[in-house]
């Protein structure tokens, strides 16, 4: 166990605690906090690749344990991913963190109180909100905050919660605090009060604003010395945000509608999303649809079965079918090797306008990151 995950393991232990406070010189390596969020990722993963086993609500074990230690090659090939492409003088760390430790530690601080959770990790909770940042396909402009895909309209969402009630707000972590404060701004009009926020990372720096009218515990606080934008050395990136199928950025299609991206091109620009430079974007890409490829190739050995993109959640497969990369009937390999061998095309068809490739990779504008 790495010395992060042993101090956050001691500081859960005992809820009452500080948050564990982590400083990061911006002259030293470049940090990705990682969550390893198997647990999370096989029971949404285990039921959609398990339909072919079963009919039942209940996963078959030999299921889950198929998915949880392909799901553990596919982080690692995902770290070996940013390894080669994330240029820094520093060099490049990972802390990779206990996803349930965490959850954990956010039930700790939250107590007993009506709880409102943000975060798709937490299941149990008084109610959910289920909202997110909605971008255009690319990920670089931000639309503003809307319903998570596939969930009700937010008044809907909202119906059950009492102006009378403090709620307690949980989100999974706080970079630049801008979907808190969103969130917070949106919950405020319609008359309903949060006391505290508690998350379980976040990222601030010297010239951090705080987030007005509410209290902010996490239970892992980085905090960067002397950054700036050009020197900025944390990033946070869930493997499941590169995974195709299972989760990523929320954006709209050309139709209207909204979906989930992987942080990958075509659909998204790493370089707005974690530490790449736009120059090493293609090939990361390149490298995590080589990683989806095994993974989905290692299942379908395993299982014995073709993972098609039917067996994919409904925006997941809109999001294939509306660009036309895929059929419903098309396998999920055969659809990765055609956006891999087609990249450049597919670029310039989905977020280009027009442009080459090499003028999208050009166009970052500064300051993009902040959009997170």
């Amino acid at each position: 166990m790495n010395s992060v995950a042993q101090c956050l393991q001691n500081t859960i232990a005992d809820p009452r605690h500080a948050a564990l406070h982590i400083e990061v010189a911006s002259t030293g390596p470049f940090i990705i906090a990682m969550r390893d969020d198997t647990s999370y990722c096989v029971k949404k993963l285990a039921r959609t690749l398990g339909r072919g086993r079963s009919s039942g609500v209940q996963v078959p074990r030999e299921v889950a344990d198929v998915v949880s230690e392909n799901y553990r090659l596919f982080q690692a090939d995902i770290r070996k991913a940013l390894s080669k492409t994330i240029c820094h003088p520093g060099g490049i760390t990972f802390h990779v963190l206990d996803a349930q430790l965490l959850e954990q530690g956010v039930r700790h601080r939250a107590g007993a109180g009506p709880l409102l959770s943000l975060d798709p990790l937490v299941e149990e909770a008084d109610h959910h909100l289920r909202a997110s940042r909605g971008f255009l396909l690319g990920g670089v402009k931000h639309v503003g905050l809307v319903p998570s895909p596939g969930a009700q309209s937010f008044l809907r969402q909202m119906a059950t919660l009492s102006v009378d009630t403090e709620y307690t707000l949980i989100e999974d972590d706080i970079f630049t605090g801008g979907t808190i404060k969103e969130v917070l701004r949106m919950l405020q009009r319609l008359g309903v009060r949060i006391g505290r926020v508690v998350t379980g990372i976040r990222l601030s720096d010297e010239a951090d604003d705080p987030i007005p009218g509410v209290v902010v515990d996490p239970v892992l606080q980085y905090r960067i010395l002397g950054s700036s934008e050009k020197t900025h050395p944390l990033e946070i990136a869930d493997p499941r945000n590169f995974l195709l199928g299972l989760s990523g950025l929320v954006v709209r299609l050309p139709d209207g509608s909204w979906t989930r991206a992987p942080y990958w091109l075509p659909f998204v620009r790493a370089s707005v999303r974690i530490g790449i430079s736009a120059e090493c974007e293609e090939e990361f890409a390149l490298l995590a649809m080589q990683a989806n490829l095994d993974f989905y190739s290692r299942i379908q050995r395993s299982l014995g079965r073709i993972v098609r993109i039917s067996d994919f959640p409904s925006p997941v497969r809109d999001l294939l079918s509306t660009l036309g990369f895929a059929q419903m009937s098309t396998p999920a390999c055969i659809a990765l090797e055609h956006m891999m061998t087609h990249l450049d095309q597919h670029i310039e068809t989905v977020i280009g306008g027009g442009r080459t490739t090499t003028e999208i990779r050009n166009s970052v504008p500064s300051g993009a990151k902040s959009l997170r």
